[in-house]
């Protein structure tokens, strides 16, 4: 596919680029529709289907993205796709939705965020402990294996710790989006060409973003980590805004951080273990993403545990909004 469209002109690869994100998109969002319905009909509870199908489903266009890239055998897309999009849903996203309403915050959420938080250190401490230097990073293949095998654990902690909140996240979902009533045999045609939508919007994302990125000059793990990374980012984008208006701004911050926990065990869990030797971390990630990341913790961080209100409000959001200008500007500079 590389090979056919790198005799094209930059200018419908681009276009060929922003097709793909929009088809990796709706098709995921489609395939999780229908997913959702059929398991509701063969009789699985909100529960199960909320934990699982819902929180894999958000992460849908990056695991797909990130798989085609890794199998190629450019793990720095599949790393860049994932760590930009933690930053985006957690900057963007989380601060667009804090401009348009509060978002309160609960024990829970403060609990999810030090998992999450606890997480990206610990990615971030072993990547600099296995390279031996502060200059690039090492994510060995072991730890992906690793993180893969922790998420069947973290769902289930899901599951058992919040079962009523995931209902409500469920139908919120399905108050904003309900799948049309079809028959059993239409559901899984219906799923079958979601499928290949994905798998086809995935590789088309992938071989458009490394021929754009080679003809203008930029490795194609910072497009992975900006242009990509937003793109992928989309379902969260729905989701958020969605939960936001219908005054469930909790349930907000609870999708971004389940879905960078599914980010940093799925993704990034499936890029390690598919590189052999480990994913080597370029420096601009050590100097650009990683204090990114530092920073969004303490912004985040800081109306969680510090304020007496416990909102993330507007100024809040101001503020993340204004770090993810800084974090793209720097990306392309650096």
């Amino acid at each position: 596919m590389t090979e056919l469209l790198s005799t094209l002109p930059t200018l419908i690869i681009i276009i060929i680029l922003i097709g793909s994100l929009y088809i990796l998109s709706k098709a995921a969002d489609r395939l999780i529709d229908e997913a959702v319905a059929l398991s509701l009909q063969f009789g699985l509870s909100k529960m199960v289907v909320g934990a699982t199908i819902l929180s894999v489903g958000t992460t849908l266009p990056e695991v797909a993205s990130s798989l085609a890239a890794s199998l190629r055998g450019n793990s720095l897309f599949g790393l860049g796709n994932a760590v930009g999009s933690i930053i985006t849903n957690a900057s963007l996203i989380l601060g667009v939705g804090a401009l348009i309403g509060l978002i309160p915050v609960k024990k829970e959420t403060r609990r999810t965020f030090l998992v999450f938080a606890g997480s990206m250190l610990g990615f971030m401490g072993l990547s600099l402990i296995s390279s031996g230097s502060l200059q690039e990073g090492l994510l060995p293949r072991w730890s992906g294996v690793l993180l893969l095998l922790l998420v069947p654990f973290y769902i289930w902690q899901t599951v058992k710790k919040n079962p009523k909140e995931i209902e409500e996240e469920l139908e919120q979902n399905q108050i904003e989006e309900k799948a049309p009533s079809h028959s059993l045999s239409k559901r899984v045609v219906i799923l079958i060409v979601s499928s290949l939508g994905v798998t086809i919007g995935a590789a088309l994302l992938v071989a458009s973003a490394e021929i754009t990125a080679v003809r203008i000059g930029i490795p194609d793990s910072i497009i992975a980590s900006t242009l990509v990374a937003f793109g992928t980012s989309v379902p969260e984008i729905s989701t958020t805004l969605v939960a936001v208006r219908y005054g469930h701004g909790e349930m907000a911050i609870g999708n971004i951080l389940g879905a960078n926990m599914m980010n940093i065990l799925l993704v990034m869990g499936a890029v390690a273990s598919l590189t052999p030797g480990g994913v080597l971390i370029p420096a601009s990630y050590i100097t650009v993403q990683y204090p990114a990341i530092l920073v969004l913790m303490g912004l985040i961080g800081f109306p969680l545990f510090f304020k007496q209100t416990s909102l993330i409000n507007r100024r809040h959001g101001l503020a993340l909004v204004i770090l993810y200008g800084v974090y793209l500007l720097t990306s392309f500079l650096v």
